[in-house]
């Protein structure tokens, strides 16, 4: 179960390896959209349930969505309910307290939730409640672990580690910018989240004005420099998106700072960028990260979360601080500067990302999660 209707490949693609694996799926998706129309296409069994709002208003309806829920488990009787995201944790845990069936298994795929106090107290007040904490990263399960999750193990979210080419040249991409051969190039791929959340006011959680801050910086050591920001708002108004664009006009950068847009031919972004950037306060292991190893690039991201778990310090990229635009700075121009350092960097972390987030490794480690947890219950020694 998670709550996004869009997106979600993560979801899709640990989903659709366990069915292929012989177990029976259904998924639970909060409407339609994307998410629900590719696992119908999969030919896996999809249910709506509209749990999504927090709002006092939104409650009659999230109440009766968790009703259904409730349903939908007591008819499937399922050996397993698996939660994804938040809000999916939570209402699985409320259906436990109602129906109590099944081993229940919470998958922690972000921690900004725990910047908002209302939110962390609903968190950690049901936790109990999840017979297993699987951390999307080792510095999640880690950070549960500290809140007293009953069990926790690691799964990191893999995904299709072959269908990224390193040999994919980047001149379409290139030349849409009229950029000369040998330009040096910077990339950041990601969604731009507005928020509420206090702690994220004045840069967001993917660190979007970070970057924007470091790019005078970044120019002085590497005048030629050009740099694109590439997605766009996920859900909002175009609002936050914006106030990005205005803070680059401000700084005078707009010449070397380009907003692309939603891209859906990320394999030429890609090939097109000499280093990729990650500067998020908060994050897991970040797929744009490790799509952007395995393509072999140069990898610059913040010391958080599950980035170290992603990029190695010194070996498969750099790690600078949070929220430090100076040092995101100059470990850009680190490895703008020296192409054969990122070259070695970026073919040894593909070779690790290809052993790590291999989805066929994540679906084989949460199958082995259910197991042992299932016959531990069992009071069986697997």
């Amino acid at each position: 179960m998670t709550t996004t209707p869009n997106g979600g490949s993560w979801f899709f693609d640990q989903v659709v390896g366990l069915a292929h694996r012989g177990h029976h799926v259904r998924a639970v998706v909060p409407g339609e959209g994307s998410l629900a129309t590719r696992l119908r296409a999969a030919d896996i069994p999809t249910e709506i349930v509209p749990l999504c709002g927090w709002r006092p208003r939104q409650l009659p309806r999230v109440a009766a969505a968790e009703l259904r829920l409730v349903r939908l488990i007591r008819d499937f009787r399922p050996d397993v309910v698996h939660a994804h995201l938040l809000k999916a944790n939570v209402a699985c845990r409320i259906a436990r307290l109602v129906g109590g069936r099944g081993l229940h298994i919470n998958q922690v795929t972000g921690i900004s939730h725990l910047h908002s106090p209302i939110l962390r107290r609903i968190d950690l007040a049901t936790l109990s409640r999840a017979d297993v904490l699987i951390g999307s990263c080792t510095a999640f399960a880690e950070r549960y672990r500290g809140f007293g999750a009953r069990r926790v193990a690691v799964s990191h979210y893999g995904c299709d580690v072959h269908r990224l080419d390193p040999a994919t040249p980047g001149d379409a991409f290139r030349g849409e910018f009229g950029l000369a051969p040998g330009t040096p190039t910077v990339g950041m791929v990601a969604h731009m989240y507005p928020t509420r959340i206090r702690a994220f006011q004045d840069i967001g959680v993917k660190g979007h004005e970070v970057l924007i801050d470091a790019v005078q910086g970044l120019l002085a050591r590497v005048p030629a420099a050009h740099v694109f920001v590439v997605g766009d708002e996920f859900v909002g108004t175009g609002d936050y998106r914006r106030s990005l664009e205005e803070r680059a006009a401000r700084l005078g950068i707009t010449d070397r700072l380009h907003f692309t847009g939603h891209r859906d031919d990320i394999q030429n972004v890609l090939a097109a960028m000499d280093v990729l950037v990650n500067p998020s306060l908060e994050e897991s292991a970040c797929y744009a990260m490790i799509e952007a190893l395995l393509m072999e690039k140069g990898a610059v991201a913040s010391n958080v979360g599950g980035l170290p778990d992603t990029v190695q310090h010194g070996e498969t990229g750099l790690l600078v601080p949070p929220g430090d635009a100076p040092a995101l700075a100059n470990a850009i121009a680190d490895l703008l500067t020296d192409p054969e350092r990122r070259r070695q960097m970026g073919r040894l972390g593909r070779l690790r990302c290809l052993e790590r987030f291999d989805i066929a490794r994540t679906v084989a480690d949460v199958e082995e999660v259910y197991r042992t947890a299932l016959a531990e219950r069992a009071g069986v020694r697997w």
